[in-house]
């Protein structure tokens, strides 16, 4: 009888195994990899980058330069203006 109740248990963890990996590979592919990233996200990464770049910046130099680079930039003149396309 304890065989028995061996093989059991050992189908019940494979078959809980498989409801698991068939679960998470459902959330993988759900991921949108069109969607843009968040600012906030944006921030903190370029923040870790300059911070590991140079171990003497502070904090708040890090904020300062992440903000500035990226701020949208607003369009020139010259920018916004469409070139005619030949026919």
């Amino acid at each position: 009888m304890t065989r028995e109740r061996a093989r059991y248990m050992i189908r019940r963890g494979t078959l809980f195994a498989l409801i698991g990996a068939a679960g998470v590979s459902i959330q993988a592919m759900a991921v949108d990899l069109n969607r843009p990233v968040s600012p906030r996200r944006q921030l903190a990464v370029c923040m870790n980058k300059q911070m590991s770049a140079s171990r003497t910046m502070s904090y708040n130099a890090a904020t300062a330069v992440c903000k500035a680079q990226l701020k949208p930039k607003a369009p020139t003149l010259a920018s916004s203006i469409q070139p005619k396309q030949a026919s």
